[in-house]
């Protein structure tokens, strides 16, 4: 039935319009014999208007049936007691309180299908209720948990900002309550603190202490940063994280004192917040840039790094050419040292030739190269590696864009991805774009590629 809704909608004519718009696409593979055809409907979002909109929405027909995802609905403001309040219905993110601070996990970061409600001003409220988006991979596919957040900010003034937030399951054992508050206090010109002090709720312990602090100082000719994290104890059972089980200090610089040329250092010993005793994972990093030469930019960095498994050390230097966008050759050397004296030590040696716009006639006609030369490489890795990318007109308005690898192992070339697709306009608003793709799983065989069709119209809607 969706099939035949999206035919109609596509081979339908519409005239222009200023209403709000809906991009409809129909998909066929047609080297899977038997595979559902795809539907998808994308709703643009309308100009800002006191009324009820339909900002965007995605629907698509899957073998397992239609899926909706992406869908949120403006619904006009409320007066409350001289307050302006926005609802808003659907798929949306978290306020950036949640998931800006150090230690956000994972959940912090995903979308949330539900209701919120917010105000502006000087003391802006935010209150969300609904179920966090499981579908990525996680511990525990499918587990979609529910969650109230609110959050408030408070800036009593120019120098200093409050911002408590608090995250509560509804109906879940396994993720974690956790409330914090984010504070920024500038103490000088130069010199600003910020700190992220809170808990996390645990099935054990209670409440686990949570706490970030920052001092930066931003000077004419330097810069300096410390930071300090503590995070939460994992818990033992599966679900989405809701802060990071992690310590951490950092220590970084920045110096600009020679015209031209940028020193930047940094230091960090992390450990995993449940094991404090652990040895600890220890990365220190130098690096030094002059941008004064009239061949281009100059490069160098160290990176230093002891894990309890290894030591890592990396040689990186680059060369790009001015303006942005030019040549660029890089040159890495890396060797892995297991602390397991048993086990063998790994030297790898790269080199990189990046040439943007290798053929550049005009914006539809252009050409980019990329080239790796690895020494020792890896099982099933190219000693030289070469990637094309580009698009070039073949008639009128029909172009073809696409990317290709090819790699050289043993005693020949081998084909690694190929990307080919073309945008022929067919009606007003409607276009057939033909996309095939090769990806290598060994030899090169029918089985490895992939053809389709995909059908798309623009369609104007009634105005809101």
């Amino acid at each position: 039935m969706a099939v035949l809704v999206a035919l109609a909608l596509l081979l339908g004519f519409a005239k222009p319009s200023t209403a709000q718009e809906a991009q409809v696409s129909f998909r066929a593979p047609l080297t899977t014999s038997g595979a559902t055809p795809l539907f998808r409907l994308d709703i643009v979002e309308p100009p800002k208007q006191p009324s009820i909109a339909l900002p965007s929405v995605t629907v698509v027909e899957t073998p397992r049936g239609p899926r909706m995802s992406n869908l949120a609905l403006k619904l006009p403001p409320l007066s409350l007691s001289g307050t302006s309040v926005t609802p808003q219905l659907g798929d949306q993110a978290l306020p950036r309180t949640f998931s800006s601070s150090p230690w956000a996990g994972d959940l912090m970061k995903r979308p949330i299908r539900g209701l919120s409600l917010s105000t502006t001003g000087p003391t802006p409220v935010n209150v969300m209720v609904g179920q966090v988006d499981g579908s990525r991979p996680s511990t525990q596919p499918g587990y979609m948990p529910g969650v109230v957040a609110l959050s408030m900010g408070v800036g009593s003034s120019q120098e200093i900002s409050v911002t408590p937030r608090a995250i509560v399951p509804v109906d879940s054992k396994t993720t974690q309550a956790t409330v914090g508050t984010a504070i920024r206090t500038e103490v000088s010109q130069h010199v600003s603190v910020v700190s992220d002090l809170g808990a996390a709720g645990t099935m054990q312990q209670g409440w686990d202490p949570l706490a970030s602090a920052a001092i930066i100082g931003h000077w004419s000719g330097a810069e300096f940063e410390t930071n300090l994290l503590r995070g939460g104890s994992p818990l033992d059972v599966p679900g989405i994280a809701t802060v990071r089980s992690l310590d951490r200090e950092i220590v970084r610089g920045q110096v600009r004192s020679i015209p031209g040329m940028t020193i930047t250092t940094q230091a960090s010993w992390s450990r995993p917040a449940s094991a404090p005793t652990t040895a600890d994972t220890t990365v220190g990093s130098v690096g030094v840039a002059y941008d004064r030469l009239p061949i281009g930019v100059v490069t160098a960095a160290r990176l230093d790094e002891d894990s309890p498994v290894q030591q890592t050390d990396t040689t990186r230097i680059e060369w790009r050419r001015k303006p942005v966008g030019g040549i660029v050759l890089r040159y890495m050397h890396r060797e892995q040292t297991p602390h397991d004296r048993l086990l063998p030590g790994v030297i790898s040696k790269q080199m990189e030739l990046e040439v943007p716009g290798w053929i550049d006639r005009d914006l539809r006609n252009r050409l980019d190269v990329g080239a790796v030369l690895t020494e020792n490489p890896g099982p099933g890795a190219p000693t030289v590696s070469s990637r094309l990318s580009g698009r070039f007109d073949i008639v009128g308005d029909v172009g073809v864009t696409g990317d290709t690898e090819v790699g050289f192992i043993g005693g020949g070339p081998s084909l690694r991805a190929l990307r080919l697709a073309s945008n022929v306009p067919l009606l007003d608003r409607t276009a057939v774009q033909l996309v095939y793709v090769y990806q290598a799983r060994g030899p090169y065989v029918f089985e490895n590629q992939s053809f389709e069709a995909r059908l798309s119209r623009s369609l104007p809607l009634a105005n809101w």
